[in-house]
């Protein structure tokens, strides 16, 4: 009997201090992907490997196998973001609950993709391991010091978990949060706030440079992988741009099917509840840095959409996106549309998409961090202080607490229903919206001697373009595009067998116009895959 007791105290520590953290370990999110997929309407496929040797799931939700204008989801990308990959199965099972005429008719003209958890490696270590980091299973020196992992994540007070360590110094950059004696933030000295504490990541100087666990096993984050704005020489961003077999996976995918009409992103950014910007300077600059003037009034449109949907939830933080990262990489590289959203946020009924999104939990932000904890009594996201003997810093008081980092922007699992249901239904929305095409019956006028005038008529029904503005520049998008197939002794007089076109607005129509000499049957075909094409057989 001692002995099960000795047993149960030796494990309890970590059990209890991640009693809320009950997200599911990769073989049971392998097995909830299986379980989705057995859906007649499910495709279930492999976009690639992981650095790790583990495919990487994409689930096509779709009717038939004719190509359809996709919109594309896509999880799991930084591996700090597990609610992500959750919601994104949420959204998966949530959709396939839909009613069977509403689900039909969305699937008859529309396709909805979702590649679950892009970083494969990432999720199946945090998942299950103390050490909770961004970056795939690739071995890399992030400090650039020859070595390799020298330098990693500490348990130093061993309850299972790496939290923060706060060192008491004169002036020190920290204070304590007024209503939670255990959550630092920075105090504003330019409102006569001083500071108190030095604050950093739970951890030793192993390698003795001056920096704290800077060099574990952290791997290439592929949300500073991507090649927009790519960071060289930076810590995660790998080797070069798309140096990973994951990145590359997803670009391939976007490149190989060419109906994917527009990318949504459950990550750590947002260009959804603020709508992306048209700025002439950064659009005229030799890299463009903004969005068009007729792509950001659709971003305007796609944000409404996604606000008056996710209301219930309150005002999202604005995530500014950083280098190298995959939404930006969409747009600018790919010409595609491309929207994020964190798919969960600590709830908040005041507008905090004005302040400094990039502090996260540590800037004034965190107020609402520290009220959804004490709220909704979320255990284990803010830890007591326990001071301990540290021998980096001897003679100096160091205390292991505060904030568990995993919590920030993942609630424990049974939180993200209510948020996933909504975003489901932003999602059905953001696929209605997607372009339509409706063609007009060919007009064919005999103009006499065997010449004949074809006209074909396009109309774009839907409520976004047939692909975004900037596509245009970007020369292997697939266009807005006409091709004339003829027979033996039939010749063009006005017009080209392939004629490509610029986008269709919303709304928009366009007549496609050709003379022909010679009887018999021409094959016309017309369209573009991000919002349909029509094949027609016409008799001359």
């Amino acid at each position: 009997m001692k002995y099960w007791i000795i047993v149960l105290l030796s494990c309890g520590m970590p059990f209890f201090a991640n009693a809320q953290w009950d997200y599911p370990n990769y073989e049971m999110l392998k097995k909830q992907i299986q379980d989705v997929s057995s859906n007649k309407l499910i495709e279930r496929t492999s976009i690639g490997k992981s650095v790790g040797g583990e495919d990487i799931p994409l689930i096509k939700i779709q009717n038939g196998k004719v190509s359809k204008p996709t919109l594309l989801i896509v999880a799991g990308v930084d591996g700090k973001h597990p609610a992500g990959v959750i919601n994104s199965m949420n959204v998966a099972k949530q959709i396939l609950e839909l009613p069977s005429a509403q689900l039909n008719e969305l699937l008859t003209s529309k396709s909805i993709w979702i590649v679950p958890v892009l970083n494969v490696d990432a999720y199946k270590r945090n998942s299950t391991g103390l050490s909770w980091t961004s970056g795939n299973s690739r071995v890399i020196d992030n400090d650039r010091d020859g070595r390799i992992d020298e330098d990693p994540d500490s348990d130093l007070n061993n309850d299972g978990v790496i939290s923060q360590m706060r060192i008491k110094t004169p002036a020190g950059p920290y204070t304590i949060h007024p209503s939670n004696s255990d959550f630092l933030i920075l105090a504003e000295r330019n409102k006569g706030e001083s500071g108190s504490y030095e604050l950093y990541k739970e951890g030793k100087d192993v390698d003795q440079d001056g920096l704290i666990s800077e060099d574990g096993n952290s791997g290439v984050n592929l949300d500073k992988n991507f090649t927009y704005d790519y960071p060289f020489f930076e810590p995660e961003t790998g080797d070069y741009a798309a140096s990973e077999p994951e990145t590359r996976a997803l670009i391939d995918l976007i490149f190989d099917n060419p109906q994917i009409a527009a990318v949504l992103h459950f990550g750590l950014q947002n260009n959804l509840s603020v709508a992306e910007q048209f700025d002439q300077r950064k659009a005229s600059e030799r890299i463009q840095k903004s969005w068009t003037n007729a792509d950001s009034q659709v971003s305007a449109f796609v944000s409404k959409i996604y606000n008056d949907a996710v209301k219930p939830l309150g005002d999202a933080p604005k995530l500014m996106h950083g280098k190298g990262n995959l939404t930006s990489t969409v747009y600018y590289h790919t010409g595609k549309f491309s929207f994020a959203t964190p798919s969960w946020w600590v709830p908040s009924t005041t507008d905090s998409t004005k302040n400094s999104g990039a502090k996260g939990a540590a800037g004034k932000d965190g107020d609402r961090f520290v009220n959804w904890v004490k709220s909704q009594n979320i255990q284990g996201a803010i830890l007591p202080w326990k001071k301990v003997n540290h021998p980096d810093f001897p003679n100096q008081e160091v205390e292991i607490g505060g904030l568990v980092e995993r919590f920030e922007h993942n609630p424990p699992i049974s939180q993200l229903e209510a948020s996933s249901k909504l975003h489901t239904d932003f999602v059905v929305q953001l696929a209605q919206s997607l372009a339509t095409l409706e063609f007009s019956n060919p007009k064919v006028t005999n103009l006499g001697d065997d010449i004949y005038r074809i006209e074909v008529k396009v109309f774009n029904t839907g409520s976004m373009p047939v692909y975004p503005e900037i596509a245009d520049k970007i020369k292997h998008v697939s266009k807005m595009k006409s091709i004339i197939e003829l027979q033996k002794g039939q010749s063009f007089l006005s017009g080209k067998r392939l004629q490509l076109y610029p986008t269709l607005q919303a709304g928009g129509s366009n007549t496609f116009s050709w003379l022909i000499k010679g009887k018999g049957k021409v094959q016309l075909t017309v369209g573009c895959p991000t919002a349909g094409e029509k094949t027609l057989d016409i008799n001359l």
